[in-house]
């Protein structure tokens, strides 16, 4: 073997060393990635769930307070002061104090990680900012004060089972809003969520109250608020331009949001009813503090959702966020011994199950593993 031939041999197999090393590396880079891919996808799925949780108790919590002497017995309330419209409206005085809550909770975090200078120059200083507070009255007052009042005359697990469609009405109202497309498995989804909710809503079963329909009809406002309130944004973040460089979280536009909804509560919506000597009664009778609990978990819920978001993306975000009808189902049954009838459970899985369905491409969650 000539002197060339060695030196070629030895530089083919330099070359073959070189190139198993890149592929060993590039494995073991791979296998790297995937575990941290994986990580990933099971926090952003503990703080997806975290968010179906928190929100099922906050509605079953909220309800039960509601349940309290002040807000149940009327001839105790009216020699108590409380007006009668807000007493037949108590849910807006107690939405006041959640939203407000909620809105201490989430700026407290804000200004830990020195960041909450920055919403009230969102409101003031860009187009975004006053988008997202006009659609926060449309999100809160509205929304928030309907679906309380669905809890109060129809019961958590009732209301919060129709509520959770609201993402699938959004998407119906960008179609023809906003000119949105829609899927067909969209489509078959929201089919599926409504089914559900329709079934759920006029054909209940077991005890009842007397004021069921009209709570489902408050579910129904508060599922028709949410959905507006994210076609508003929606609306805004397409046609408002030149803000491209303006550098907002959105626990920031979340803070803003509960900012406008206390503000709302207490300039415009307790005025006009009358609620201000309820809302002594709130404080006077201990049922604040509940209320202040209570009201972390509606900031979890929210911090949580975004979170999760971040790490799974929006459409298993979604999903997982209608869980909360189960949920409130689940803690309804533990902590008050309220009946699961067939009814409430077949049909809550139905709904959930619909909008998994409309949120989650099974395409795109292959390509993604």
């Amino acid at each position: 073997m000539s002197a060339n031939d060695k030196f070629g041999m030895i530089i083919a197999i330099r070359i073959i060393v070189e190139s198993l090393k890149s592929e060993i590396y590039n494995k073991e880079e791979r296998n790297v990635i995937m575990e941290v891919n994986k990580r990933k996808f099971q926090k952003g799925l503990m703080f997806g769930i975290l968010v179906g949780l928190a929100w099922g108790l906050d509605g079953v919590l909220m309800g039960r307070v509601g349940m309290d002497k002040i807000f149940t017995d009327k001839v105790f309330a009216l020699a108590q002061g409380v007006s009668e419209i807000s007493f037949e409206f108590s849910p807006l005085v107690t939405a006041f104090f959640h939203e407000s809550f909620c809105f201490v909770w989430v700026a407290l975090v804000l200004i830990f990680g020195k960041q909450f200078k920055h919403v009230f120059y969102l409101l003031f200083k860009t187009k975004k900012g006053k988008a997202a507070a006009i659609a926060a009255l449309v999100g809160s007052p509205i929304g928030m004060s309907a679906y309380l009042l669905g809890i109060k005359y129809a019961t958590a697990p009732y209301a919060s089972s129709i509520s959770v469609i609201y993402p699938g009405v959004g998407a119906i109202l960008s179609y023809f809003i906003l000119k949105e497309k829609l899927s067909l498995r969209a489509v078959i989804g929201i089919a599926v969520s409504l089914l559900g909710s329709f079934m759920l809503g006029f054909n209940p079963s077991g005890n009842v109250p007397p004021t069921f329909f009209k709570g489902i009809l408050f579910a129904v406002i508060a599922v028709l608020g949410w959905a507006l309130e994210g076609v508003i944004i929606g609306f805004a973040m397409k046609h408002i331009k030149g803000e491209d460089h303006i550098q907002a979280s959105p626990q920031q536009f979340l803070c803003l949001r509960y900012f406008i909804s206390m503000v709302s509560y207490a300039v415009i919506v307790l005025p006009l009813i009358g609620g201000y000597p309820l809302a002594g009664q709130i404080i006077s009778r201990g049922l604040v503090f509940k209320y202040a609990g209570i009201a972390i978990l509606g900031a979890i819920t929210y911090l949580s959702w975004y979170k999760a978001v971040d790490l799974i993306g929006a459409a298993m975000g979604t999903a997982l966020n209608s869980t909360a009808a189960l949920w409130t189902i689940i803690f309804s049954a533990l902590l008050f011994g309220d009946k699961i009838t067939p009814s409430l459970a077949i049909w809550g899985i139905v709904i959930v199950l619909g909008v998994f369905i409309f949120a989650i491409d099974p395409k795109t969650f292959r390509k993604k593993e």
